[in-house]
């Protein structure tokens, strides 16, 4: 009489969380989420779209998002890898193919948590040690009284909300956001209110507009309620992205600037401009080609490279692509693209590891139909 002896109930866990099915059924919600964002796109831009249905966890409250569908496709590969496997020579291929997928969806992830975008204008003779990103959003007070260098504390996009109180011990008053609109329209207060209004609040409102589609055109607005400021100044203030005329307050005898801008990244080096270059088409304005001679400035070693519309500037994990321009009276202004990828890697890691597996399986399986097609045909000559 033969007993079989029970599973555990963590390698039942684990032999479920292997089942094939469950790669099979995430495929087709990831498919399902890929049309219900395609369409969305349309009436809200790619960046809410992409926001919604892949960057997020959870959609229409109680399904799963992308990110959440691709950790299940994770776990389920890693789980088949491990407990569902058997390591067979014929097999040896497919183990290798198996792992490169792994790693590939492994890139994913870092991407997703460790990579950003922007932008970082530079005027010709100037440098710059930081970028702008395209959609985030900060929220900065800058203390001006230092001489050789502002003091900045910044609040990002989590801590903006209505009703929020903003507050740090290196500043002597607080802030509370009164309300806070992500597009709006700027109109002019008739008459101009000068009782416990400041700045630019005394001569303008905000008007709340729908966001555009093109998620970067939409301009930002705060209203506020600062405390705590020197002479009675304390009251309403007002904030907008792309704000020109700073907007300046007094506590504890030092000159602080607020600010709403795209949330700034610091780059570990900085680029200095030291020409820009524009070709245009034969008699006209269009521009066929341009370029920036850029000195990359790592401590006191300074490295000079041309970046050009094809020809990107790659350093550390940031790239910088030639993306546009700005012209002035005086000067011209580049614009370069950046992009800051801790995964850039592993894509071109995991195909190759994924192309090995297959020409491994297909030098195992050669063999094999080799051997199966002459036996059809001796059974053919018989």
């Amino acid at each position: 009489m033969s007993t079989t002896k029970s599973k555990s109930p963590l390698l039942k866990v684990a032999h479920f969380l292997a089942n094939p099915e469950i790669f099979f059924y995430t495929a087709l919600w990831l498919i399902v989420l890929l049309v219900y964002g395609t369409i969305d796109q349309k009436y809200h831009g790619l960046y809410l779209a992409q926001q919604k249905y892949f960057s997020s966890w959870i959609v229409w409250g109680i399904f799963p998002g992308g990110r959440l569908a691709l950790s299940v496709v994770f776990i389920n590969l890693l789980f088949k890898l491990i407990f569902n496997s058997p390591i067979r020579f014929n097999r040896i291929g497919t183990l290798i193919s198996h792992s490169g997928m792994l790693l590939l969806l492994l890139g994913g992830f870092f991407t997703a948590y460790f990579s950003n975008e922007g932008s970082i204008p530079i005027p010709e003779g100037q440098t710059s040690s930081y970028y702008q990103d395209y959609n985030e959003l900060e929220f900065a007070v800058i203390d001006k009284s230092p001489a050789d260098h502002d003091a900045v504390i910044s609040f990002t996009n989590e801590y903006i909300s209505e009703g929020a109180t903003l507050s740090d011990p290196d500043f002597p008053f607080t802030i509370k956001i009164e309300t806070y609109h992500r597009n709006i329209d700027i109109v002019r207060r008739e008459p101009e209110v000068t009782d416990g209004f400041h700045g630019f609040a005394q001569r303008f409102e905000f008007v709340e507009k729908r966001l555009e589609n093109e998620f970067s055109l939409n301009m930002a607005g705060m209203v506020l309620d600062i405390r705590g400021l020197d002479d009675n100044t304390g009251g309403t203030y007002m904030v907008f992205q792309f704000m020109l005329v700073p907007q300046t307050i007094r506590a504890g005898g030092k000159e602080y600037v607020i600010e709403l801008r795209n949330k700034r990244y610091q780059l570990p080096f900085a680029i200095e401009l030291m020409d820009f270059t524009k070709k245009v088409h034969p008699g006209t304005q269009t521009a066929s080609h341009y370029s920036s001679l850029v000195n990359v400035v790592d401590g006191g070693i300074k490295r000079e490279v041309l970046i050009s519309m094809n020809e990107p500037l790659r350093n550390l994990d940031y790239t910088f692509y030639q993306a546009s321009f700005i012209e002035g009276v005086e000067d011209e202004t580049t614009v370069l693209a950046v992009v800051q990828n801790a995964g850039r890697n592993f894509p071109y890691i995991a195909s190759c590891i994924m192309a090995f597996g297959l020409f491994i399986h297909l030098l195992i399986q050669v063999p094999k139909l080799i051997v199966r097609s002459k036996r059809k045909q001796e059974g053919v000559v018989s």
